[in-house]
């Protein structure tokens, strides 16, 4: 079973990261149907470059410290290295047996990806791109997220129902934290205060207190939650099989809005006053204004786009 088919099947293929306030003019977005990434420039709302990369891309990392995007290629059971000044793919680096997470420290300092059929973490120096371990994890290890201060990764055992708390230095799993049904993202507050798990069959977030690791709430959501994105106040989790961005006020951890996308939303971002998500059916890179959820435009890009993971850049 190639992973596209097993993306449909399994509602599953999309990460997230605590995105930054400033606008990000650009969007580094993998096209899973093409086997490229379409550069949009959001300032403009047009595709500026069209990269090839491995085949069926996924998962995105813009690591701009490092000065590259790192793409997971799962059919490929590879990464694609980009350069983030030229916009050329510098290398394919061997990445298990299905890459699907994947991101960077804030620090740029490492990239972490989840092999999904190989149950590990890999680990790679973003320097020199060369590896610096693998640690075995729970079955079907899907989104991941890292710390504010690049310490702590979490990761997603999807099929275990719960997410690996790992301490980035030693690479041990120091706890777990159960969730609902099979968490596929998961996102880290710009602060560091909590940490969302999205859960794609039981329809619901996990919010946790990352001071004490304890459950704060369960926030019920749309269909196949799939998507994280975060601002100073508020969570966006797109829900891929309603077409809709659900709003979680992180102060109150409570559902306040659900706003329409376009058809199977995935990845998301925020980039100033307004949310970036992609729309997997629709081939497009929709804009919705915030703080209302108003639809401004839909950039067409490569088939099948996916953007699971941090895709905005300065440049």
């Amino acid at each position: 079973m190639t992973f596209e088919r097993f993306g449909r099947f399994a509602s599953a293929l999309s990460l997230l990261w605590p995105l930054g306030l400033a606008a990000a003019p650009f969007a580094y977005i993998p096209c899973q149907g093409a086997n490229v990434v379409s550069v949009v420039d959001l300032a403009t709302r047009a595709v500026v470059a069209t990269i090839p990369v491995g085949r069926s891309p996924a998962g995105i990392a813009v690591a701009e410290a490092a000065g590259k995007a790192y793409v997971s290629n799962p059919d490929g059971r590879s990464v694609s290295v980009i350069d983030l000044a030229t916009r050329k793919r510098l290398a394919d680096l061997p990445a298990g047996s299905g890459p699907v997470g994947i991101a960077a420290a804030p620090d740029g300092q490492r990239l972490y990806v989840a092999d999904w059929y190989g149950n590990a973490l890999l680990v790679f120096d973003t320097h020199d791109d060369h590896p610096l371990g693998t640690l075995q994890v729970g079955h079907a290890p899907a989104g991941i997220a890292v710390s504010p201060d690049a310490a702590t990764v979490f990761i997603a055992e999807r099929d275990d129902d719960r997410v690996a708390v790992v301490d980035a230095r030693t690479l041990e799993v120091i706890d777990r934290l159960p969730t609902g049904e099979h968490p596929f993202a998961v996102g880290v507050s710009p602060d560091g205060r909590w940490l969302l798990a999205l859960n794609v069959v039981s329809n619901d977030v996990d919010v946790f207190d990352l001071k004490t690791r304890k459950p704060r709430a369960r926030i019920a959501v749309g269909l196949a939650p799939y998507g994280v994105a975060f601002d100073a106040r508020q969570a966006y989790v797109t829900n891929q099989h309603a077409a809709t961005v659900s709003v979680i006020d992180l102060e109150t951890a409570t559902r306040v809005a659900d706003w329409r996308t376009a058809d199977y939303p995935e990845g998301i971002a925020v980039d100033g006053d307004r949310l970036v998500v992609v729309s997997w059916m629709e081939d497009c890179v929709q804009l919705l204004h915030l703080p209302d959820g108003k639809a401004q435009s839909c950039v067409e890009v490569a088939r099948n786009p996916r953007g699971f993971g941090r895709f905005t850049s300065s440049r």
